[in-house]
């Protein structure tokens, strides 16, 4: 049921920024026809659920700071995760890489690649190892970050438009009476530009909205992918290796628990909220 709640808000919210967009052209004039409007709406749709194939290895490319393990460091690797993989029935081929981080962090990228910060893997044993990449390897197998790279793209309009609704954007916010003495003077000597500057001013007004919202609603389902996440790992017999990893996890740095940060800007639940439903699912402490 999540799964689905996830794809369906993902692929509402890439069906909208297309049809704002056509909807733009369509008012400042631009005839389309259904057949233009189809191929549009599928081939959007389409590159924005493919787009993960290119998107991730040009990132790690251009910004990654992931490497290769070198010997010691991939016999660990491949040590922990055999056992992992062996209790799934994907016959998939995941590559295991070193984050060159200072911090400690796990993360699940493209459709094959789980990556571990060079601090998290000197301070965690095996057993707490295993549990993070069941933890890691459920996002990959759940098709997670198909979705989230999706969403991402969605939110970004081809380049000369995205340029051009930022300023106008900023224009609007800062000089608002400025814009509405624009279009009284357009509409009175040049009645042509009217309805593209409206269409511009409707497009960007409705599609922060939506911004706002499906980003809203995105930071909720990320949220609630850990803790399916945490259960998979151990619904694979490591949720005890997780749970004690999240608890020197939590110990290793400052974490955020203020609960109106985590709702409205973060894309990973409170670390303690995870440790308590990991012991409920340990059987730990009773269910409330």
């Amino acid at each position: 049921m999540h799964k689905f709640l996830q794809t369906a808000a993902v692929l509402t919210y890439v069906l909208l920024t297309c049809v704002c967009f056509l909807f733009v052209l369509a008012l400042s004039g631009v005839y389309i026809s259904w057949l233009t409007f189809s191929i549009t709406i599928a081939g959007w749709t389409l590159f924005c659920f493919s787009s993960i194939y290119l998107q991730a290895p040009l990132n790690i490319f251009l910004h990654g700071h992931i490497r290769l393990p070198i010997l010691e460091e991939e016999k660990r690797l491949q040590y922990c995760f055999a056992e992992v993989i062996s209790n799934t029935r994907c016959h998939k081929k995941f590559r295991l890489r070193i984050h060159e981080s200072e911090t400690p962090k796990t993360l699940a990228y493209g459709t094959n690649l789980i990556a571990i910060s060079k601090p998290l893997l000197n301070e965690l044993t095996d057993d707490e190892l295993k549990g993070v990449l069941a933890h890691e390897l459920g996002h990959l197998i759940s098709r997670d970050t198909l979705i989230s790279c999706a969403f991402g793209t969605a939110s970004h309009l081809p380049w000369a438009v995205a340029l051009i609704c930022r300023i106008l954007k900023r224009l609007i916010r800062r000089v608002l009476i400025l814009s509405l003495l624009i279009i009284f003077i357009l509409f009175l000597f040049k009645p042509m530009l009217v309805m593209p500057l409206i269409a511009v001013t409707l497009f960007l007004i409705t599609f922060s909205l939506l911004d706002r919202l499906f980003r809203w609603l995105r930071l909720a389902l990320s949220r609630q992918c850990e803790y399916k996440q945490d259960a998979f790992a151990h619904q694979l017999g490591f949720g005890a290796g997780l749970l004690d990893a999240l608890k020197k996890l939590a110990k290793m740095e400052q974490q955020q628990v203020n609960i109106y940060f985590t709702l409205m800007h973060s894309t990973q639940p409170i670390i303690y909220n995870r440790i308590r439903k990991l012991e409920m699912l340990e059987g730990m402490r009773e269910k409330c």
